[in-house]
């Protein structure tokens, strides 16, 4: 029987590269997005359906006939909130306004658990601290409450039944990143001193700690690249 991986989130290059870099073992990639996929990349093996964050009830619903009752060799987020930035402090309602978001994560992560057999779930947080960028407090309000949930997740759960990580990144768009400005971006492209990935080293280092489950590694937390915009 085929290994199977759901991806959730994966309509950007990154997600391209992770989902031919595991179908090439010949495992079955389930994506979820909230946009419309490409057309070349939908086949026997890479599946797809629409989920939400913000709601996820019809796209959980679409999703347990593609999963079918089999195992799950792994979870991999990459879904977020768009990200947003604000040059004045926020009222405290706006501040917390992605809690709907957290209620989607959590209620995708339970629906996996009960067919998940030693496999890993891994966490994709884009890493505000390398960009030293400011401006997004919403934004940190929620990957603060994502990380949060992951640890609660690392108490409750056995290892050997799913092995959470946590992955911090900042690589370098294959397309437009509207969220971050173009100084930044600039920035990024041309300091070669942290080493920020494209999106094929990004989705191969992803790749690399969901194929392999390390249960000896249940709650860790990696950043790719270690060090940040000089």
């Amino acid at each position: 029987m085929p290994l199977k991986y759901l991806i959730v989130g994966s309509g950007g290059p990154t997600g391209h590269h992770l989902r031919h870099i595991l179908s090439s073992t010949g495992a079955i990639i389930v994506n979820t997005t909230h946009r419309t996929p490409a057309v070349g990349e939908m086949s026997d093996t890479i599946r797809w359906t629409h989920l939400d964050i913000f709601s996820v009830s019809e796209g959980l619903r679409s999703l347990s006939p593609l999963i079918d009752g089999e195992k799950l060799s792994g979870v991999i987020l990459f879904a977020h909130p768009k990200l947003t930035r604000n040059k004045h402090p926020l009222p405290f309602g706006e501040m917390t306004g992605f809690s709907q978001a957290l209620e989607g994560v959590k209620a995708i992560y339970d629906h996996c658990l009960p067919v998940l057999d030693n496999g890993s779930v891994l966490t994709i947080l884009p890493c505000l601290t390398l960009l030293k960028a400011g401006g997004y407090l919403q934004a940190r309000v929620y990957f603060g409450g994502l990380r949060g949930m992951v640890e609660e997740y690392t108490r409750t759960i056995s290892p050997a039944r799913a092995c959470f990580l946590t992955l911090e990144v900042a690589h370098l768009p294959g397309e437009t990143a509207p969220h971050l400005p173009e100084s930044l971006l600039s920035r990024m492209k041309d300091q070669t001193l942290g080493g920020f990935p494209d999106p094929e080293s990004l989705a191969r280092t992803i790749a690399d700690l969901v194929i392999k489950p390390r249960p000896w590694m249940h709650g860790e937390t990696f950043r790719f690249p270690k060090t940040g915009l000089l």
